[in-house]
């Protein structure tokens, strides 16, 4: 009950001729953002989020400087495809901004338009060769490394299994 007065209250504020502009520019925005986490793989979308665009270059903020440099990576295909959907972007701003994300992507999670990315299990054939990999390296960091990921995936399936 309480969000539909808050939905009521919004929609009448937005028809208001000093907020017209300000709510427009909104619903723009999270249209565009919408758009923008179809055209990337799902992998970065979780980790960034639209800025805004301004003499034809787009800002992307993401959340680390990995994602960024991902982002790079594909921002000449990525412009083309947003050029073909009639946007006016000649170039792309990628800024990092930590902790940005984890505060700004919930609602768009809880609406399903992102996912939570789930835990991938090691299967028993992945242990297994892992284990074998550690019995013929020589004494290393990998070595030790490689041991101690498999002791933790031991532990954590003695722990799930009692």
């Amino acid at each position: 009950m309480t969000s539909y007065k808050v939905n009521s209250y919004l929609n009448l504020l937005g028809k208001t001729p000093e907020y017209e502009n300000l709510f427009s520019l909104a619903h723009e925005i999270y249209e565009n953002q919408l758009t923008f986490f179809k055209l990337i793989p799902l992998q970065l979308a979780q980790h960034c989020n639209l800025g805004r665009i301004s003499n034809g270059r787009l800002t992307i903020l993401t959340e680390n400087s990995a994602i960024a440099s991902k982002l790079k990576q594909i921002s000449p295909s990525l412009i083309l495809k947003l050029q073909e959907l009639g946007w006016e972007v000649t170039s792309i701003q990628i800024l990092v901004q930590a902790h940005y994300n984890a505060k700004n992507t919930k609602p768009l999670v809880d609406k399903g338009y992102i996912k939570h990315t789930r835990k991938i299990k090691l299967s028993q054939t992945g242990k297994d060769c892992l284990s074998q990999l550690a019995t013929v390296l020589p004494d290393s960091e990998l070595k030790d490394t490689i041991q101690l990921f498999l002791e933790k995936h031991q532990t954590i399936k003695q722990l799930t299994d009692t």
